[in-house]
């Protein structure tokens, strides 16, 4: 008996190693593919880094040596040399064609750090004789005149990208040398952090403009215009995709093709497939809409979506004319066409998550937070189908689960106390009876506030006659309370109107 038990206890120390056993090999294992994770991810960023620095390096060197060759010593004649007679390859994506407008900002770009240098005391004769003193010099001078920081790094990536094709590829920096570089030459550059989420929406219902109404009253005087802008709305085209559209073509019955072109088709030479929406209403708009561009190009040679006789650069010209002509701009109706874009963006976020667009601020964060996975996968399906490949960048369009910086949060806290310390306001809020009252929009985000901004608090209070008067005393008399810095005002709504403000809330402590 005493064997046996002997017998068993081995047989569990026995066990017990060989779990301890597979333990290691697990964590081993696990630990070597971390290492090798890290490697990987090394070395793919350092190929992308080789290749971003070599790709078309010098596709431009033959032509410029003819250009100089024909205008020796005229470094602009060459500039033009080049942009007229060279083949300039697209930066990014695929293998295509550079855009033609973006060609000419290369150009211009070129021609204008010319005319810089020439004033600096430095005449270049010929696009060869480019030294990296000469991009320090126009650093330098674009940093003295006050230029934004994201201006100069504009300015900078154009020059770089020249100096690439022209088969001078480390003459710009690039990276940690670059910024190594510009404090070996006591150049300091401010970055100010821009939000590439939107802070607010942009659609033209939130400023409080019908899409249809406006558009037909363009079709009135303006048929194919309207109908760009249609498109825009009904599928999310960019102005310059609708504006040469070819609805008969790319009617695919269930969707449509936007076609990659240089010269008025999909962005980056990236075709797409816009697919219907599921919603019964809008599919049968989006086919009427097909429908009735088809039977306007039939009079133009190509099927496309533009005023006969009209070539691209044209054609833009007058789809942004009648735009002003009809009060489609920032100044006076508050929206601008894109806005139609950002409606199609919001409308299939909706469609595809069952939520509204954080930007929208409906739904409470932790809401958001306990979908990330279907929110996920909405952002790829909108991304692809407004012709971008990264899911972030319908962050601009759509807003995003708010994720603070340490500054940020700082600037939201300093609010909340600034509001919170105010013996005024919490007088004023207990004789008007209200529940709660909450910090919203760019001040509960913590963006720093500037001129023209509103600090913008929602209430919460039992509707009656009187609502609207008593916000409205609470509004006039908030900006005097908490001496409200000059050029900044004040916004409260009521909780049931907040469905057009910002989509974080923080609630205020000011009833105690």
């Amino acid at each position: 008996m005493a064997k046996e038990v002997s017998d068993k206890d081995g047989g569990r120390e026995s066990t017990d190693r060989n779990e301890e056993k597979r333990q290691r090999r697990a964590e081993q294992r696990a630990q070597e593919k971390e290492a090798n994770r890290q490697m990987r991810e090394e070395w793919a960023a350092q190929k992308a880094a080789d290749t971003k620095k070599q790709r078309n390096t010098g596709a431009l060197a033959r032509v410029a040596q003819r250009a100089e060759f024909a205008h020796r010593n005229n470094a602009v004649a060459q500039a033009v040399y080049l942009a007229t007679h060279g083949q300039w390859p697209a930066g990014t994506g695929r293998r295509r064609p550079m855009a033609e407008s973006t060609l000419t900002e290369h150009k211009d770009a070129l021609i204008r750090a010319l005319s810089e240098l020439k004033k600096e005391g430095m005449h270049v004769s010929n696009l060869s004789e480019i030294r990296r003193k000469h991009v320090r010099a126009l650093i330098k001078r674009w940093n003295a005149a006050g230029l934004s920081y994201e201006t100069i790094q504009n300015k900078v990536s154009k020059m770089r990208r020249l100096m690439t094709l022209l088969n001078k590829p480390d003459l710009v920096p690039r990276d940690s040398e670059y910024v190594e570089w510009l404090r070996d030459n006591g150049i300091v550059l401010v970055a100010v952090r821009k939000s590439k989420v939107a802070l607010e929406s942009k659609t033209w219902v939130a400023k409080g403009v019908d899409p249809m109404e406006v558009i037909d009253k363009v079709r009135t005087k303006h048929p194919i215009v309207a109908m760009c802008l249609e498109l825009q709305y009904a599928f999310g085209l960019r102005a310059a995709e609708a504006t040469h559209a070819e609805p008969v073509s790319g009617d695919l019955g269930e969707a449509l093709h936007v076609r990659a072109d240089a010269r008025g088709g999909a962005k980056g030479g990236k075709s797409r497939t816009v697919p219907l929406s599921n919603d019964p209403l809008i599919r049968e708009w989006q086919k009427d809409a097909l429908k009735r561009a088809k039977e306007l190009v039939r009079s133009h040679r190509q099927l496309r979506l533009t005023v006969p006789d009209k070539d691209y650069e044209q054609m833009q010209t007058h789809y942004y004319y009648v735009c002003r002509k009809f009060g489609i701009t920032m100044k006076a109706m508050g929206v601008v066409p894109h806005g139609l874009r950002h409606m199609y963006a919001q409308r299939r976020h909706l469609e595809l998550t069952g939520l509204p667009a954080p930007v929208v601020g409906t739904v409470p964060m932790s809401v958001y937070r306990a979908n990330e996975e279907v929110l996920r996968e909405g952002a790829q399906k909108v991304s692809l189908d407004m012709g971008h490949v990264r899911p972030s960048i319908t962050t601009a369009y759509n807003g995003s689960v708010p994720s603070q910086s340490k500054e940020e949060r700082a600037r939201t806290q300093a609010w909340i106390d600034r509001l919170e310390s105010c013996d005024g306001l919490k007088v004023l809020v207990k004789s008007l009876e209200l529940r709660a009252v909450y910090l919203s929009g760019k001040a509960a985000q913590g963006v720093r506030l500037q001129k023209g901004d509103s600090v913008r608090l929602v209430v919460d209070k039992d509707a009656s006659p009187q609502s609207a008067i008593e916000i409205g005393v609470l509004q006039r008399s908030l900006a005097g309370l908490i001496k409200l810095e000059e050029g900044l005002g004040v916004q409260v709504v009521h909780t049931e109107q907040a469905q057009d403000e910002r989509d974080m809330f923080i609630e205020l402590h000011l009833l105690a």
